[in-house]
Order: C-alpha cells, then structure tokens, then sequence
C-alpha cells in the first residue's frame, strides 16, 4: 500500500507526498516550483491554477534524473478546459496529464511538470503533482520504497 499522506500536527489535513517534487501538493503554495508565467497558488486549496490564456505555460522543478532509470509523473483532481501535458526531460511529453505517464531518466539537469499545449475558456487547476522513481523488476521494497544497499538497488534473485 502506498502512503501519499504525512499527518499535520493538530488534526489538519495531511501534506500531499509528490514523491521527487517538493511540495507536490501546493499545500506551501508555489514555493519549490517555478514557472513560465501566470501560475498562481490557491490558498486554502492547495491547489496551482492558470487562466489558460496562453500556450507554453509551464510549471515545473528541476532535477538529474537517474540515466535509464524508470520514472512516473501524475496528477489528480484536475478541472478546466486547456489541454495540458506533462513536461518531461524540457520537452512537451504529448501526454495529457490525467493519468501516470512513465519516461526514462536522463543524466542531465532538466525540468519536469505540466506545460498548456492548448488555450482553455475557464481556468485551470491542478492538484497532487507527484514524480516517483518506479522500481525495476524484483527490486526489494519496504513501506513502497525501493531498499539500497551502498547506492544499489536490493533485488530478488536466484542462488
């Protein structure tokens, strides 16, 4: 079972885990993210919303990603009409978000998040940011992360 939820202090609502993003959930606003233009945070909705005015608009972070790893991007509870894919490596992924879109790691520092291929007539919000590292074939794992030993990934095997 994966645990997507850290528990606040004095009953809040738990902080969303966006795996590799921080802050993943927008519950710190835009803060860890940055952005080509006209992304703002929802207070109170911990959500990032856009006009949807324009194309090109992308919300990302940065990262160096493991070369050939495998790696998950998702989203959830997503309105508005624009169409909106992931950003993946500095490019247009051609994915919509929606659902998870997996890609290969690269060695070299790149931008990943959402980017607006299309204008919309309403705004758009997007929720529950989340990057993972998906674990190889009979990869170890505890709690759903994947167990290391000196940097190495733990795998099932035969003798």
């Amino acid at each position: 079972m994966l645990n997507f939820g850290l528990l606040r202090r004095g009953g809040e609502a738990p902080i969303f885990d966006g795996g590799l993003f921080t802050n993943g959930g927008f519950e710190d606003g835009l803060n860890n993210w940055q952005q080509s233009s006209d992304w703002i945070a929802t207070a109170g909705a911990d959500t990032a919303e856009n006009p949807a005015t324009g194309v090109n608009q992308i919300l990302f972070q940065n990262f160096t990603l493991e070369e050939g790893a495998t790696y998950g991007i998702s989203t959830t509870n997503v309105s508005g009409d624009a169409i909106i894919d992931y950003l993946v490596n500095d490019v247009d992924s051609g994915v919509a978000i929606g659902s998870l879109h997996t890609f290969l790691g690269i060695a070299t520092a790149v931008s990943i998040g959402v980017f607006i291929t299309n204008v919309g007539t309403v705004k758009s919000v997007v929720d529950n940011l989340r990057l993972v590292k998906i674990a190889d074939a009979g990869a170890v794992t505890y709690e759903g992360e994947v167990v290391t030993y000196e940097g190495e990934e733990v795998t099932y095997g035969v003798l």
